[in-house]
């Protein structure tokens, strides 16, 4: 008899979540929260709908790809495509934070959401340029 949790662990992230309409439901979630937010908007600041559009797709192939999928990423690196941005470790937490937000309203399991903010952090230093200032007092 299979072991439900050893199967489990054997099926990729991709397939846990929920495929690629899963991981496209997610990007569709995620996006406008961070093009909304005060603190991150500027960074689509000057993008066309179909540009925001295009970068969509390329999350998700991205995802797909990363987390197991059959997706091919044909985008560039993450350090090539968030260099010069001068993102900040605030930032980085913040967009962690809609992540999660994001995971939890699609109703994501612990283990995955886990595992999805795991693998955002293994890319923390290929996409964050400038550490956070201390508050001036």
């Amino acid at each position: 008899m299979l072991d439900p949790e050893n199967s489990a662990t054997q099926e990729s992230l991709y397939k846990r979540l929920g495929g690629y309409d899963a991981i496209v439901a997610a990007v569709t979630d995620l996006m406008p929260r961070l093009y909304n937010d005060s603190q991150l908007w500027v960074y689509w600041k000057g993008k066309s709908v179909d540009s925001r559009r295009r970068g969509e797709q390329l999350l998700v192939d991205f995802l797909c790809s990363a987390f197991g999928g059959p997706a091919y990423y044909a985008g560039p690196d993450m350090k090539s495509s968030h260099h010069g941005l001068g993102i900040t470790d605030a930032e980085w937490d913040l967009t962690l934070r809609h992540i999660g937000a994001t995971l939890d309203t699609l109703g994501v399991a612990e283990r995955e959401k886990n595992e999805v903010i795991e693998a955002s952090n293994s890319l923390k230093w290929d996409i964050v340029e400038v550490p956070s200032q201390p508050a001036a007092e």
